[in-house]
Order: C-alpha cells, then structure tokens, then sequence
C-alpha cells in the first residue's frame, strides 16, 4: 500500500473540488477526511463491505432508497469564467470567442435531461448535418449564431460530474459546445467536444474548418 495517490487527470482532480464543494466541506474537514484511515473506512463502504448508520433513529425502519436521478443535487457553475484550454491552444487573438453566461444552474432531473437554468439542454443537428450529408464548419458556425449555444464551461463542469450527462448522450457520438472558440498558433480555430469511450467519459477538440456530419452535434438551449 502506497501513500502517494496520483490523479490520472486534471479532470478526476476536478471532480474531487466539485464533489468537495457540492457537499459542503470546509479546508478543516477536508484536514479531517485525509487524517488517519477515515478514507479507508468510506472506501469499505464503496466496496460494499460496511454501511454509514445515522446516529439518531438506529432503531427505525430501513428506509427504501429513491432512485438516482430523483436526488441529484444541482450544480451551479460560472459561466462567465475562461474555460480549460487545451495545450497549444489560445483563448485570446483573432477569430476566438467565449460566450460569457453567468451563473448556470445544471440539473439533471427524473425525466433523465439535462437542464441549464431551468431550460432543457438538447443536441442540435444542422438539416445539413442530417441523412447523410455533411456541412463546412464555417457555415455551420453562422448557422449556430442565432442558437443559445452552451460554451466550455459547461463541459467542463460536466466532465467533471458525469453523473449530470444524459445517458441517451453515451452512444451518440460527440456534443460540441460552440459557445467557446479556440485559436491555434497558425490561426486555426477549433471547439471542444464531450464525448464518451468505453464507458468513460472524455473531451476533444475538432477543427473548425472541417466537414461535419451528423455525429457531430451542438449542445444548445432548447428555447
């Protein structure tokens, strides 16, 4: 047993802030939760081998337990912040956007959608994009400027909780979020995209200025 753990991406540290914050912890108990073995003791109770019993009413009833998706606590997220920029890429210079959208509220509810600020997340396909065709990334881009597109920060957040995702989005190719523009140092721009390989969650970055079908996606407001 070793006592260096090491975090396999920015991403999965990511997540441990998020969940950290979500659940209320302060800088003292975070010092509490890594002393001694309290870690070892929660990871006994992932592995299914002991329970968390509440101090008060250990007499009571065992209590029946919603379903996942009916106790998902929102995640609010600055939408206004810079996102995480890939390396070699630049969100400054000519040609660059970030779609500043102040604080969003993302919410995965009962129905099993995403929703941000109370308004349901959907995957747009361009008439272009769809029955076999293909459209240039510059046209698709001006077809996506009268669409609330959703920018990085929101992929971000949410590839830092997967448990917010639609899980109809899993087999359904690549989500870009056009609300971001990257540039690179020859003058390509570029967006990010979620997507999700062998049951892992993941992002990538797609040229602009390539030709894009019907798995390619934008994730946007439905209204």
């Amino acid at each position: 047993m070793t006592d260096k753990f090491t975090f396999s991406s920015m991403g999965e540290a990511q997540m441990i802030e998020f969940a950290l914050a979500r659940n209320g912890y302060t800088h003292e108990l975070v010092s509490a939760l890594a002393a001694g073995d309290q870690l070892g003791s929660i990871r006994e109770v992932l592995l299914g081998n002991a329970e968390i019993v509440p101090l008060k009413g250990l007499q009571s009833a065992p209590i029946e337990q919603p379903q996942l998706a009916s106790f998902l606590m929102p995640i609010v997220v600055d939408a206004d912040l810079n996102p995480n920029t890939p390396s070699g890429l630049y969100l400054a210079d000519v040609g660059v956007a970030h779609r500043k959208m102040g604080k969003v509220e993302l919410e995965k509810r009962a129905d099993g959608k995403l929703y941000a600020n109370g308004v349901e997340v959907v995957r747009y396909l361009s008439p272009s994009q769809k029955s076999g065709k293909a459209i240039r990334g510059i046209e698709l881009y001006t077809e996506l400027k009268s669409k609330k597109t959703l920018n990085a920060c929101i992929l971000d957040c949410l590839y830092a909780n997967p448990q917010l995702i639609p899980e109809d989005w899993e087999q359904a190719g690549y989500t870009y979020f056009w609300g971001t523009r990257f540039r690179d140092a020859w003058g390509s721009l570029y967006v990010k995209s979620l997507y999700c390989a062998a049951g892992r969650w993941d992002w990538s970055c797609r040229w602009i200025g390539s030709n894009w079908h019907d798995e390619c996606p934008a994730a946007i407001l439905a209204s």
